[in-house]
């Protein structure tokens, strides 16, 4: 499985945050209400990255050859670091699209902007903890790997 790139996560964000803003665009100038995440969600985002990391830390320690674990664990680990990685950035851009477009009406409601605010850095975290997990996740390169690159046979 590959790492996740910076353009990777930069088109993530920029898209959710181009669809959160003409989703709310579309749905004030139809006279519904806008969508608005509830305020929990950003903590909700905030105990998934704290639950990521420390299921990633007995991971860390067995890539630095400190501990023993499973290649099941592991690899799950592996993938909910991926998966947070991209969710942290696809909420974090709605959330960020969506925080865009309140703040450039007329009218703004304090309430959904500190909502939006906190979903937006929930989402951060998720992302951060997303992309410390994978690299915690990397394992040295073998003696073996290491010779194979070098051009030498071992």
């Amino acid at each position: 499985m590959t790492r996740t790139t910076p353009t990777v996560i930069l088109l993530t964000v920029l898209v959710s945050g181009a669809l959160a803003w003409m989703l709310e665009a579309m749905l004030v100038m139809s006279g519904r209400a806008a969508i608005v995440p509830p305020f929990t969600l950003g903590f909700a985002l905030l105990l998934l990255a704290a639950v990521l990391l420390v299921m990633a830390w007995p991971v860390r320690q067995a890539a630095q050859g400190k501990r023993r674990v499973g290649y099941r664990h592991a690899t799950a680990v592996l993938g909910f670091a991926k998966a947070s990685s991209i969710v942290g950035a696809l909420l974090g851009g709605a959330a960020l699209g969506a925080l865009g477009f309140f703040l450039t009406r007329a009218v703004v409601a304090s309430d959904t902007v500190l909502t939006l605010a906190v979903v937006a850095g929930g989402a951060l975290v998720q992302l951060i903890a997303g992309l410390l997990a994978e690299h915690w996740c990397v394992l040295p390169p073998d003696d073996d790997d290491a010779a194979a690159a070098a051009g030498t046979a071992a």
